[in-house]
């Protein structure tokens, strides 16, 4: 994706505002699992269900580097194993409260303050509504679950609320944002995906 640098700078240490996500639906088997991913990016196993089905993913969030203009839109390392039942899937995740330059780019819009359900999906379907170019829109409510919402060719979009683990560490709306796009530009349906939620070691 080519897109102009943005004029407002992360600043070191802070949470990104945007960062390129990875997706790989045949993880590598490497022994040890990675850390959970968070805002500050980092891998994560996640493993998504639906009714009939489940399986696992990796998930990796590369920030977008910082320079003197701005975050920088270099492409991210591109995975070197063979695909699995869905191909690898990478693109742009950005803060739905971010620099407009970002969300303008982004095919993933994240917010990160809970809200209630009907906010929630209020808020999703004005984030999809004023982001032509965004596939996928992510709000987090209050507990362990989200508000997805996936733009469709017609009509509304699909809207759901997605469950994300147990209290003590639910996989972050970023990891779920983004094992959706993934599944979606996959080819598989929206509305299949019931839950993704962390892996941890142990």
């Amino acid at each position: 994706m080519n897109a102009p640098p943005a004029r407002r700078a992360t600043a070191r240490g802070a949470a990104p505002q945007a960062a390129w996500a990875t997706v790989c639906f045949r993880p590598p088997h490497s022994g040890a699992l990675p850390r959970r991913a968070g805002l500050r990016g980092g891998p994560a196993w996640v493993v998504w269900h639906t009714r009939a089905a489940h399986g696992p993913a990796l998930v990796r969030l590369d920030a977008l580097p910082v320079t003197g203009r701005g975050p920088a839109y270099r492409d991210p390392s591109p995975c070197l194993h063979p695909p699995g039942r869905l191909p690898c899937d990478t693109h742009l995740w950005a803060d739905a409260d971010g620099p407009a330059e970002l969300r303008e780019h982004a095919d993933v819009l994240v917010a990160r303050v809970p809200e209630a359900v009907t906010e929630a999906r209020r808020r999703v379907r004005d984030l999809l509504a004023r982001h032509p170019g965004c596939l996928a829109a992510v709000v987090p409510v209050f507990g362990t679950g989200c508000v997805v919402g996936v733009r469709r060719a017609a009509g509304d979009p699909w809207c759901a609320r997605l469950e994300r683990g147990g209290p003590r560490a639910p996989a972050t709306p970023q990891a779920v944002a983004s094992v959706v796009h993934a599944w979606v530009a996959g080819g598989g349906a929206p509305g299949a995906l019931r839950a993704v939620v962390p892996v941890f070691p142990g």
